[in-house]
């Protein structure tokens, strides 16, 4: 039993022995569930069981920043070429935003709008859409007209708000490895240090001003992000076992109520989901599962004008109705979406990147 409670459960992620995969799918899964009450009732959630599902979509958004940091963090180490990280991350986010984009404002958009053509082709904000979007300056933009049956429908898109942060936390990388400043394990711990410092100093004093929603927003996805690269850059130095679970989770307990309570809880997060992510069944049915198509991306940046678009066919429609709509449409979205625009745009990465025969870089 002691044996049990203190193995080391940090598994090797460049085996693929894991159910990362499938844990993205689910945590797109849960936001999508927490945008069907949006959609049918409002942006503010009522207390009881939406507050709930509210606090989950959360943690799943930062789960979302966690394996990312992670994962990304693992690439780097693997192979540092700035050409291939920049390609890599390019075609990872741009094809399906620009895909999804084009989508709502070429054709959801003129059959869904309350406007006459004429009204909608000539509004500027049909005409600012894209570019609003695309360059993440107004990720939350809307189309006139659009999904006015909605209570939520201000928003085109509401879940691309998050796009923006992986970004920036791309850029940071880039500008980080290019600077020679991410290349070894300590360098990156140094930096998980300084984000949850940089955190901790955000929910000591705030800040009131110009970008404040952005930088708030930093504030919490960077600490994430470089929780996850720094559970990576640990590595088994970091005893990754069900004590360690534990006792990160009763931290985040004890400390909810502190300034430190929101780092606490992204570590407990990020011990939680990579423990977990590395407890593969055995046999045929775990080895499909780590094998599952990633639809993940497709199934978070579709979902919201799937739902808007039931919505405004039966506007009133109760949530469970919206949900039970939106997953099999959504899944069959993110499907599409990886298989007809995601692998197609890696397979163009591959052929733009310059094969590196470089040894793997593991430094401390």
């Amino acid at each position: 039993m002691l044996k049990t409670l203190v193995s080391n459960g940090h598994g090797r992620l460049a085996d693929g022995n894991n159910l990362f995969t499938l844990m993205r799918i689910g945590f797109a899964l849960i936001v999508l569930a927490g945008h069907s009450v949006q959609i049918s009732r409002g942006l503010e959630f009522a207390p009881g069981w939406p507050q709930s599902l509210d606090y989950v979509v959360h943690r799943c958004l930062d789960g979302f920043f966690i394996l990312s940091g992670y994962m990304i963090t693992a690439s780097v180490l693997n192979n540092g070429d700035i050409k291939r990280y920049t390609l890599s991350r390019l075609f990872r986010i741009m094809p399906g935003l620009i895909v999804a984009t084009l989508i709502l404002w070429l054709i959801v958009g003129p059959l869904f709008t309350a406007l006459t053509p004429a009204a909608y082709w000539s509004d500027p904000q049909t005409l600012s859409f894209p570019l609003l979007i695309l360059s993440q300056a107004e990720p939350l933009a809307g189309l006139p007209g659009v999904f006015d049956a909605s209570p939520a429908g201000g928003y085109a898109n509401g879940p691309l708000w998050t796009i923006r942060y992986e970004i920036l936390a791309y850029i940071g990388v880039g500008l980080l490895l290019v600077l020679g400043l991410y290349q070894k394990r300590s360098q990156i711990v140094s930096w998980s240090v300084a984000a949850i410092a940089g955190a901790l100093v955000y929910q000591s004093v705030g800040y009131v001003g110009p970008g404040d929603d952005t930088i708030g927003s930093m504030a919490r996805f960077a600490p994430a992000f470089m929780i996850g690269a720094g559970f990576f850059a640990l590595g088994d130095k970091l005893h990754l076992s069900p004590a360690t679970l534990a006792f990160c989770t009763l931290a985040a307990l004890l400390g909810a109520d502190t300034i430190a309570g929101p780092v606490l809880e992204q570590i407990a997060t990020a011990a939680i989901i990579l423990w977990l992510g590395y407890r593969v069944p055995s046999g045929k049915i775990g080895t499909r599962l780590t094998r599952i198509e990633d639809i993940s991306y497709g199934i978070y940046i579709l979902h919201w004008p799937i739902g808007m678009m039931v919505f405004s066919l039966a506007p009133g429609m109760n949530t469970l109705t919206v949900f039970a709509l939106m997953l099999p449409l959504s899944l069959v979205a993110g499907w599409l979406m990886r298989v007809g625009i995601e692998k197609p745009a890696m397979r163009v990465k591959d052929a733009l990147s310059t094969p590196r025969s470089a040894q793997p870089v593991f430094s401390s």
